[in-house]
């Protein structure tokens, strides 16, 4: 037969604050980790709105420099030469991918050539071997 301990008053009470102790530290560890994260969230929506503002503030002054308002007539001048070196750069890269694309297209070409080339020497050889065999036959 099993046999229960007898507890007395005061270890029952030592029990329960023992307990209550255990509880009130994890609720403190909890509301701790809630407190950090509310802070972390917030200090995060603050630096997105304070990104936004940057990323507002450099479509704005692009857009200046586009219509030309925020440039004097050095810099608009220098704005254009990038414009036009840009624009000569652009016409060059296209060229040389026409040219890219000519180049792989022969070579293509030429490899296709090739391959047929093969198959009918493969085939008249074929041919030559059926006809062997016909005479033999």
């Amino acid at each position: 037969m099993v046999t229960i301990p007898h507890i007395t008053q005061n270890m029952f009470y030592i029990i329960l604050a023992a307990i209550a102790v255990v509880g009130l530290i994890v609720l403190i560890i909890q509301f701790r980790s809630v407190r950090k994260s509310t802070k972390r969230v917030n200090a995060l929506s603050k630096e997105s709105e304070l990104k936004k503002v940057q990323l507002v503030e450099i479509d704005m002054k692009y857009s200046q420099i586009r219509d030309g308002n925020g440039l004097s007539k050095n810099e608009n001048g220098r704005l254009n030469l990038k414009k036009i070196n840009r624009s000569n750069l652009i016409s060059k890269i296209g060229h040389l991918n026409n040219e890219i694309d000519y180049r792989v297209d022969n070579l293509e070409s030429t490899r296709e050539y090739l391959k047929i080339q093969n198959r009918i020497k493969d085939l008249d050889r074929r041919k030559d071997e059926f006809e062997k065999k016909g005479k033999n036959v």
